[in-house]
């Protein structure tokens, strides 16, 4: 799988997403691991039905099929389950 790049970086020194990265790098935003994962958690429960709010909102199947790798990947299935 083609590695998801962001356009702002996590860290300093990294521009491709990863839970791991992120969990390396939360105490650099003032978070504990155990706050950081609780983020990540959530933030994959919300972005976990991306695919039926984009059809929901009336997005294009070319939209939905493009913008699919930035929400359907194995890190969500990691965020789900800490």
């Amino acid at each position: 799988m083609k590695a998801r790049i962001l356009s702002t970086n996590i860290n300093l020194d990294e521009g491709t997403c990863s839970i791991t990265l992120v969990e390396s790098a939360a105490e650099y935003f003032g978070l504990t691991l155990t706050a950081a994962r609780n983020v990540i958690r959530g933030v994959g429960a919300a972005v976990s039905h991306s695919r039926d709010v984009a059809v929901a909102v009336g997005a294009r199947p070319a939209e939905i099929l493009r913008m699919t790798s930035a929400f359907e990947h194995d890190d969500l299935a990691r965020a789900r389950a800490l």
